[in-house]
C-alpha cells in the first residue's frame, strides 16, 4: 500500500469520527431540569430556547444567515436551538459545528444590556433591539451580528417570551 493511500485512509477515518462527534443529538433538543419548572412567558421562553418549539404550537423558523443559510438549517433545524450555541445558561461558548469553530456570545440580559454596542445609548436594551438582532441580524447600533448567527422568525408573543427568559437568567 502506498503512503498516499494510507494517509488518505487515515484522514477519511478521522473525518468520519469528527463528523459523527459533531452531529447534533436529541439531548441538545431537551430542557434541563432547572428550566422545566418555569411557567408562563418565562417557561415558554425556556422551551423555545432549549427546544426551538413554542408551547403555543407556533413555529420558530430560520430565515438564514450569511454563513449558515437554509441548507444546514433544513438538515438540522430541529436540533439547532439557542442553547446549542449559546449554552444552557446563555453565557455563550466556543464550539465546533459542522467542522467550523464558532463563538457564540453571552446572551443573558445582563450581557446584552451592557455590550459595547449600547455605549452612550439613552435607553436600555429592549424587545425591539432583541427583535432586530434575532430577525435581521443587527446590533442596536446597526452593525451586523456575526454571520454565524441564524436569523429567526417567530410570533411576537414567542419573541417576547424568549426575551423574558433571557432576562430571567442569573447573572
Amino acid at each position: 500500500m502506498s503512503v498516499t493511500r494510507i494517509a488518505i485512509g487515515a484522514l477519511s477515518a478521522l473525518l468520519l469520527v469528527v463528523s459523527a462527534a459533531c452531529q447534533p443529538t436529541e439531548q441538545q433538543n431537551s430542557m434541563p431540569a432547572s428550566a422545566s419548572g418555569l411557567e408562563g412567558p418565562v417557561g415558554n421562553g425556556a422551551r423555545i430556547y432549549f427546544t426551538g418549539a413554542s408551547e403555543r404550537g407556533t413555529t420558530v423558523t430560520n430565515t438564514g444567515s450569511a454563513n449558515m443559510g437554509g441548507g444546514m438549517m433544513s438538515s438540522f433545524g430541529q436540533f439547532l436551538t439557542c442553547a446549542a450555541c449559546h449554552g444552557p445558561e446563555g453565557r455563550g461558548s466556543t464550539h465546533l459545528m459542522h467542522m467550523r469553530v464558532m463563538t457564540a456570545p453571552d446572551i443573558r440580559y445582563v450581557a446584552l444590556s451592557t455590550m459595547p454596542e449600547m455605549k452612550d445609548r439613552q435607553r436600555p436594551y429592549d424587545l425591539d433591539d432583541f427583535r432586530t438582532t434575532v430577525e435581521q441580524g443587527r446590533h442596536p447600533d446597526g452593525e451586523e451580528v456575526d454571520a454565524d448567527m441564524p436569523r429567526w422568525k417567530m410570533s411576537e408573543a414567542d419573541l417576547s417570551d424568549l426575551f423574558a427568559f433571557l432576562k430571567a437568567l442569573p447573572e
